[in-house]
């Protein structure tokens, strides 16, 4: 059974992960698929816009991926049914021991549905590895669980105060008609989100057997080649060719991701520059609110 590596991309909303996705994807020999786990939903039923701004069901591209995963058709319906498993609510039931075989039986018609996808993107690109930003720690659990994927997980973290502070800004999503906002939290709401996804993260991967690494938003805009040769170590790509980044200028080419922030939609060289617009704009009773849910692992985070 051929096995294709994955770099899963996981930690909590607005730390960046489009970002190093769409990095990771002008790599040579990347794909990037972005935020695959709402293939089926957003993509398929919904038909938005692919990265290459087409409607998904109108991209030269993904159809073939699927003919050649599915031949006989698949459910898209059916399999964003199934993908619940993998919501927020979830994550105890993938860290503790005593559910793992009632919850592995309720993601076994995912895995059977992935063990055929991952393997026929890569065919149908060319690519030696998959980034898939998907972010959720428990579809990085599933992703784990699908014999057809050779697991690399990015842990990708960066200061809560900034999470907090863009998750309460006003986006708009580009890949539908009606440019949805995207969805909007408030300090409390965005420092639990932060601890909870962040302790689990490194609970479920950190010490397990695929590779795994922390890499916080901070150093990747700060020193983003080297950040991308930290991430293609522990995807065994070491020596790739990185010609896309000079200095703090990235090179970004097209892509076909299926669903993510915006800035999916960017092309083109662009400038990476530290966002902490919350230094100046947070309000202290927010900042606060968000120092104190998050203090029992902000420090060990590195965010003192």
């Amino acid at each position: 059974m051929t096995r294709i590596k994955v770099i899963s991309i996981t930690g909590a909303g607005r730390s960046g992960s489009t970002i190093l996705d769409n990095v990771l994807g002008g790599v040579a020999g990347a794909f990037s698929v972005g935020e695959l786990r709402y293939l089926w939903r957003r993509g398929l039923i919904d038909n938005r816009k692919c990265g290459c701004s087409n409607p998904l069901l109108d991209c030269k591209l993904w159809p073939r991926i699927l003919d050649r995963a599915f031949p006989e058709g698949i459910d898209p319906a059916r399999v964003a049914s199934q993908m619940r498993f993998t919501r927020t609510r979830y994550t105890p039931a993938a860290v503790m021991r005593s559910f793992h075989g009632w919850y592995r039986n309720r993601l076994s018609p995912l895995v059977e549905v992935l063990t055929e996808l991952y393997p026929a993107i890569a065919v149908e690109t060319g690519a030696r590895f998959v980034v898939d930003s998907s972010k959720l720690p428990t579809y990085t659990y599933l992703l784990g669980q699908v014999p057809t994927v050779d697991l690399r997980i990015v842990h990708l973290i960066r200061d809560p105060r900034a999470v907090a502070h863009s998750r309460a800004r006003r986006k708009e999503q580009l890949d539908t008609a009606e440019r949805r906002p995207m969805t909007q939290s408030g300090p409390t709401r965005s420092a639990v989100d932060w601890l909870t996804w962040n302790t689990t993260i490194r609970r479920l991967f950190g010490r397990g057997t695929n590779p795994y690494m922390m890499l916080h938003y901070e150093d990747l805009i700060g020193e983003p080649a080297a950040s991308i040769e930290r991430v293609l170590e522990i995807a065994d790509e070491q020596g790739a060719d990185i010609s896309h980044i000079r200095g703090h200028e990235v090179t970004l080419a097209g892509n076909h991701t299926v669903s993510g922030n915006p800035g999916r939609f960017q092309t083109g060289p662009i400038t990476l520059t530290l966002d902490e617009a919350w230094r100046r704009d947070m309000s202290d009773k927010d900042r606060k609110t968000v120092e104190r849910i998050t203090r029992p692992a902000r420090k060990s985070f590195g965010y003192d």
